[in-house]
């Protein structure tokens, strides 16, 4: 009796403490206590899965195999992996430009979550109003003037009439004439410039980037065939929607960016993200997370630590021309670079993470910059998600993080 209770306490403390390798044989034990020994075993059973199942979500993996249904034990985990795997989607949704999520779960955190999502959507409207307007405003200015009536030289755009021929100037309004006092070869420029795309016969539009000399303008140009003084000639309209144009790219500019670090935005980035995977294209994808910066905004203010994240934003953009580097947000960066395998990944974010840590800025500071980082390369035979390979290297990172701690401690 004393030696089968001795048996089952034994088993029960191994399970407790997380062993599970503890095998309990059955045949040791008196039959009175051969129900309660099977019980103990399926009861063992259950907890391994729950402790398993537990750890997979506890690491961010919510593809991880769920405890059979007769498992009680792990209903409320089957739960919460449910409700995570929502939340994953509606997140995926947000970042592809679905405003209308809205999370009812967890607490503040959904507050925060649905908070977030209508200060997105606002933006969004608002920058998409802009670009609209300025575009229809664009499109205006390009729209052809009809030319009627008496040719005059109160005409809001530069007028030329010239030979068809020989292309010799038969008649210039003040404007066109104020462009060839100081450009005397600014017509010959213009019609070679068009000539490039189609033959100047008939009636025809242009929207041209012309440089001249240092400097890039936009133009209109509406061309028309006639007739003057019996000779075929071409009247052409300019009009300059450079001030236009480049108020559309500005605007179009603040759509893809940060606010504050003017590398790209999530939004953005997600989006390149999925192309190049589209693309079956090969790259590594780095995920930075900045080191310490909670200490720095709780000691020395958010302006500070504004200048913590803007430094590392313009360090990483240093990694080459053709990488492509976006804010996740908070003190998340993802760098994409292109070409690039792990092994010259690692080398290069190790560079550029030495230069954060001994950046002029320091010095005299009571606290430092670094970056932990995780690495995940991508090849044409990649068949992850965006979503996936995030969560890979977020787990990378953190796995970083906290071996670096460690040396911390240690040191």
């Amino acid at each position: 009796m004393s030696e089968t209770s001795d048996l089952l306490f034994t088993y029960l403390r191994s399970i407790f403490y997380n062993k599970f390798d503890v095998e309990l044989d059955l045949d040791q034990l008196d039959k009175d206590y051969l129900a309660i020994g099977k019980g103990l075993i399926f009861f063992a059973q259950n907890v391994a899965q729950y402790h398993e199942f537990a750890h997979a979500l506890a690491r961010g993996d919510l593809s991880a195999e769920m405890p059979p249904r007769e498992n009680e034990l792990a209903a409320p985990l089957k739960s919460l992996q449910a409700n995570l795997k929502h939340l994953t989607w509606q997140t995926q949704q947000v970042a592809k430009g679905d405003y209308k999520q809205h999370v009812d779960f967890m607490g503040e955190f959904a507050d925060a979550f649905n908070t977030m999502v209508a200060q997105l959507s606002d933006r969004q409207q608002k920058l998409e109003e802009e670009i609209v307007t300025s575009r229809n405003h664009a499109n205006a200015l390009e729209q052809s003037n009809l030319l009627l009536g008496e040719l005059t030289h109160y005409i809001s755009e530069q007028l030329f009439v010239f030979s068809k021929e020989n292309h010799v100037v038969f008649h210039a309004n003040e404007l066109a004439r104020h462009e060839t006092e100081s450009d005397p070869d600014y017509l010959i420029k213009l019609v070679k410039h068009l000539s490039r795309e189609k033959p100047l016969q008939g009636n025809n539009s242009f929207e041209v980037c012309f440089n001249q000399g240092n400097k890039v303008r936009y133009l209109t140009i509406n061309t028309y065939q006639i007739e003057w003084s019996g000779q075929s000639s071409i009247a052409m309209l300019v009009n300059d929607i450079s001030s236009e144009k480049m108020q559309m790219m500005e605007l179009e500019k603040h759509a893809y960016r940060d606010a504050l670090t003017s590398v790209y935005n999530r939004f953005y980035g997600m989006i390149t993200l999925n192309e190049w995977l589209t693309q079956k294209r090969k790259f590594s994808l780095v995920f930075c997370d900045l080191d310490n910066l909670k200490y720095v905004n709780d000691k020395h203010g958010h302006r500070e630590g504004d200048v913590y994240l803007t430094k590392v934003a313009n360090y990483l953009q240093q990694y080459s021309e053709d990488a492509m580097v976006c804010r996740l947000g908070g003190d998340e960066y993802m760098l994409l670079a292109p070409e690039a395998g792990s092994n010259e990944a690692h080398m290069r974010i190790g560079e550029l993470q030495n230069m954060i840590s001994n950046d002029d800025y320091l010095e005299g500071k009571d606290y430092y910059y670094s970056i932990s980082f995780g690495i995940v390369a991508v090849d044409s035979d990649n068949k992850l998600s965006s979503s996936d390979i995030l969560s890979i290297a977020d787990e990378r990172m953190y796995e970083h993080k906290q071996a670096r701690k460690k040396v911390r401690w240690s040191g």
